[in-house]
């Protein structure tokens, strides 16, 4: 409909309005045709500050987010952001931890009298909580006013270092302020409780939701109850959960007990999760991705073979692996197999390099085939080790000392986690990796995580 729409105005000459281009704009790229999106903006004459914000944000949500830094920086050569602006592309420096470029557009803010209204003051708590840098956001935070959005923005951040009691006590001092608490605010602290193994105190607030607060739980608060059961290995406790649940369970619901049953290796119910997955979502390739990671992690090649095939015929495909490093205020991205960049055969002597020592004190063969044959499929597939490159060109481009900043767009495989820790503990350096499940924060040969989700995790 949206492109009969185009063609009519087309037709009418009504897209030489700018404020009709701008609206097919928002269109596409909210109907993800973000090529589409960008041929009408390219053909705009007079572009507006609501053309250049619109394909900003397109590129956004599209998940296109260096391309989003890109037009941010050209639309400043003529026009002047405004707020909106601003909120769309912190979100994109978010998305890729592009702390520079962040910190660089906070200073523009304050350098050009942009308004610290709306959107925009949590915009910056949130570029900060996603990029690590928890002071700063601090300090944001006791900047400005302080609604229940930025209270969720911190406890989010907490809940995503697997900070349980740093939550807690954040919630504790929310409700003291007299700031009532939302829905998302016992997802992130029932987030908070499930990774750092505070099972009874997040049941208490998952009943605590409706007694003390009337909010009835949803969906999503049923999922994290059932992760934060599973991940601490009360496995029939999660199921026995999702059976008594008044609300029918959603394919979230069934995903975390199947996550759980990977981690705890237990085939026959993480079996059931899988197969109630496949009865209800037949679209989202996330659901596909972790059945067939577990299949991997039982040894079920025939299996994974078959929910391969399957995501073949509906045309799913898995994203191809993208890690992305700021340097000296400017975002590199690397691909997965990248092979054009400048600097190639450079960051393939380091990587080399540091796997001739890993060798040499018996370190097993990063780039060969593993000796665990599940984690050499799940690395190839759920991987890509696209952040090897991007760690060797922040070595190679700072000064010795200088922590490196890392975000992928998919999961750290066993094999990057060991080399990373390893040349943290060599060179000394502190290496940060943002990926899609957790922050790792790699220092001395050793990582925040605790290795958690890296069943057999010997690094010889």
């Amino acid at each position: 409909m949206g492109m009969k729409l185009h063609e009519l105005a087309y037709r009418t000459g009504f897209i030489s309005y700018v404020i009709v281009a701008n609206t097919l704009i928002d269109m596409y790229s909210k109907c993800k045709c973000v090529d589409k999106a960008l041929e009408v903006f390219h053909g705009i004459p007079g572009k507006n500050v609501i053309s250049w914000t619109s394909i900003i944000l397109g590129l956004r949500i599209n998940n296109r987010c260096f391309e989003a830094l890109i037009f941010f920086r050209q639309m400043k050569l003529s026009l002047k952001p405004n707020s909106v602006t601003l909120v769309s592309v912190l979100s994109a420096c978010a998305r890729i931890g592009a702390l520079m470029c962040g910190k660089e557009i906070h200073a523009h803010a304050l350098r050009t009298g942009v308004a610290f209204d709306g959107y925009l003051p949590n915009a910056l708590l949130d570029m900060y909580v996603r990029c690590g840098r928890m002071g700063s956001a601090w300090n944001q935070f006791n900047y400005n006013k302080k609604d229940v959005a930025a209270w969720n923005i911190l406890l989010t951040g907490y809940a995503q270092r697997g900070q349980g009691r740093h939550a807690v006590e954040l919630f504790d001092r929310m409700v003291e302020s007299h700031e009532d608490p939302d829905e998302i605010t016992f997802i992130s602290l029932l987030c908070a409780c499930s990774r750092s193994g505070m099972v009874g105190e997040g049941l208490e607030y998952f009943r605590s939701m409706k007694l003390n607060y009337s909010i009835t739980p949803n969906l999503k608060h049923y999922a994290c109850v059932v992760d934060l059961l599973g991940c601490a290995g009360q496995l029939d406790d999660a199921h026995e959960f999702i059976q008594k649940m008044p609300i029918n369970p959603d394919p979230a619901i069934w995903g975390a007990l199947l996550n759980a049953c990977m981690i705890h290796k237990q085939v026959e119910l993480g079996e059931l999760a899988a197969h109630q997955i496949l009865k209800m979502d037949t679209e989202s390739v996330g659901y596909y991705v972790l059945i067939c990671n577990f299949y991997a992690q039982c040894g079920k090649w025939e299996e994974v073979a078959i929910v391969r095939k399957m995501m073949r015929k509906r045309g799913l495909t898995v994203d191809p692996g993208c890690s992305w490093v700021e340097v000296k205020g400017k975002v590199h991205a690397f691909l997965s197999g990248d092979n054009f960049h400048p600097q190639i055969k450079e960051l393939n002597a380091v990587m080399e390099g540091f796997y001739e020592k890993m060798r040499s004190v018996g370190f097993r063969e990063p780039d060969s085939s593993p000796t665990n044959e599940i984690e050499a499929s799940k690395a190839e597939i759920f991987c890509g080790h696209s952040e090897r490159l991007a760690v060797a060109f922040g070595l190679i481009n700072t000064a010795p000392g200088m922590p490196i900043w890392v975000t992928k767009n998919l999961y750290m495989c066993q094999s990057c986690h060991n080399t990373i820790k390893f040349i943290s503990k060599v060179l000394r350096r502190e290496i940060s990796v943002r990926d899609t499940e957790k922050f790792h924060h790699f220092k001395d040969g050793s990582c925040t995580c605790g290795d958690e989700g890296y069943w057999g995790s010997s690094n010889k």
